[in-house]
């Protein structure tokens, strides 16, 4: 992998709806955290994708990671992938996760990097609740 892709990133902001209250403002804010973060990481933002309602970009962002045109996607929160923890699971497994997975994600909110030890263990953590849930075996 060369050291310019490692350094480019895709930046994901979803909100629900066009005619929100507040909705210009939430994008604004979200977008302007995905390029503060990129910054200070020294990231390249090479393409930012924006959905209001549906996630139709999502899938353009992650085809981003797939085409090799970047190398992390950036998101302000996990929230903004998905709300399904058995949708989160699959992604993380098939983008993120070791060994079919060879992007990087970044989710300001919660901390998350897995460029470092400490994300990609958070990932793998997620992914093992994702999948507890998603097999039933949790009953409350």
């Amino acid at each position: 992998m060369s050291t310019q892709r490692q350094r480019l990133a895709v930046g994901y902001v979803r909100v629900a709806s066009v005619g929100g209250v507040g909705n210009g403002r939430q994008i604004e804010r979200h977008k302007h955290t995905i390029i503060a973060h990129c910054r200070d990481s020294r990231l390249n933002l090479a393409h930012m994708i924006i959905d209001i309602g549906g996630r139709p970009g999502r899938g353009r962002a992650l085809d981003l990671l797939v085409g090799e045109h970047a190398s992390v996607l950036v998101v302000a929160s996990l929230a903004q992938l998905t709300r399904q923890p058995s949708e989160l699971a699959a992604m993380l497994g098939h983008y993120f996760c070791a060994p079919s997975g060879g992007a990087d994600l970044i989710a300001v909110a919660e901390g998350i990097d897995t460029r470092t030890q400490a994300g990609r263990i958070l990932i793998d953590v997620l992914c093992c609740v994702a999948q507890f849930e998603s097999e039933g075996a949790y009953h409350a």
